[in-house]
């Protein structure tokens, strides 16, 4: 079989970028059978399979998103003689005679449509999205509660979506090089004990409730928190934290890079994500191969992935969430325990087990 893989999210910075760069490295070495023709957007990638036996790389260039979905992507994958399309991201093309599939990654659109500022947006998205779900042959859902969602809110079939976890690369490790750990405290400045947040900037990640725990938390005790993350210093103002010497107690790094946080996650005591409906939630199995406990919410995937690893709170309570980052924080029982249980836990959360999932997903397509 040859595949065609639409891959013009191979540069985004956040989750589907590392999703779609992790994934393809693994499918690409897992799979001796079929062949590969990836289609790029971008040129900076032309090159990074090329000694891979199957394996052809495409510049497509378009004028934007749609047209390369819909007009450049048939037309090569027609030259190239594909039998199916893959795409990493929500989109398949509908002016194709190849089978295809695409990976979803959250509902949140329609489950919670408030968090969405763009009503244009979202209004095509609740357009577009059902009949993009109708005309994949195969649907990979990143998550157990996608799945579910996707089945329910579209009346698919329940064997037309399947789960393929995502997972952590294998530099999401305990770091004992002492080294290591002090040359990434030092660049960022990071205090003895803190709490990490790895988030974004975006309404989804519930940055005032977050906030409102941290402050209650802080009154109880000396603390610090540390957030990793595009664009999240425009929090300092919008939290108004200036106002009660918060700020002080909070340090904003910025972007951090996959190769930074892994010490990131070692050097802190627990990672707090309280998102509001988070779809999968990558930095909690990140931080669970690390060894990181995490306090997350008790809403969206996140308690499928953490399981017993992670400490459940109601995003909605700051007082719960501050009570189970005050137990992680100051009870080293606790935490060992909870860090040992990470660790067992993060095993089931690899790209090569997503990989394998999702080639099964195109052999069946």
């Amino acid at each position: 079989m040859r595949i065609g893989v639409m891959l013009r999210t191979m540069d985004e910075k956040q989750g589907i970028g590392v999703y779609t760069q992790n994934l393809m490295d693994r499918l690409l070495a897992l799979d001796e059978v079929n062949e590969y023709v990836l289609f790029y957007r971008n040129p900076a990638f032309i090159g990074r399979y090329a000694e891979l036996p199957r394996v052809t790389e495409k510049l497509v260039s378009a004028p934007n998103k749609w047209l390369w979905d819909q007009c450049a992507i048939p037309l090569e994958a027609r030259k190239e003689g594909c039998d199916l399309i893959f795409h990493t991201k929500f989109t398949v093309p509908f002016l194709t005679s190849c089978k295809t599939v695409m990976s979803i990654h959250g509902a949140s659109w329609f489950v919670h449509p408030e968090l969405y500022d763009n009503k244009l947006d979202l209004t095509y998205i609740k357009t577009i999205m059902p009949r993009y779900c109708h005309k994949a042959d195969a649907i990979v859902a990143n998550s157990e509660l996608t799945r579910q969602d996707y089945i329910r809110l579209f009346n698919l079939p329940p064997d037309k979506v399947t789960v393929a976890h995502l997972g952590h690369s294998d530099q999401y490790r305990v770091i004992e090089e002492t080294e290591t750990l002090e040359a990434v405290r030092e660049k960022y400045g990071l205090p003895e004990c803190f709490i990490l947040a790895v988030v974004k900037y975006d309404p989804r990640k519930n940055f005032e409730n977050l906030i409102a725990a941290f402050r209650l938390l802080r009154k109880r005790m000396p603390c610090k928190l540390v957030v990793a993350g595009r664009g999240c210093e425009k929090y300092r103002e919008e939290c108004r934290m200036e106002e009660d010497g918060i700020a002080e107690d909070v340090l904003f790094t910025g972007w951090v890079e996959q190769a930074e946080l892994p010490a990131m996650y070692n050097l802190a005591r627990c990672m707090f994500f309280p998102s509001v409906y988070e779809e999968f939630g990558i930095p909690t199995c990140e931080a669970m191969a690390c060894g990181c406990p995490p306090v997350v919410s008790s809403t969206g995937a996140l308690p499928e992935i953490a399981g017993e690893a992670g400490l459940i709170a109601d995003p909605f309570n700051p007082a719960e969430m501050a009570d189970a980052l005050e137990k992680l924080y100051t009870d080293d029982a606790c935490r060992a325990e909870q860090s040992a249980r990470c660790l067992e836990r993060a095993k089931q959360f690899t790209w090569e087990n997503c990989a394998r999932r999702t080639l099964d997903v195109l052999n069946r397509a």
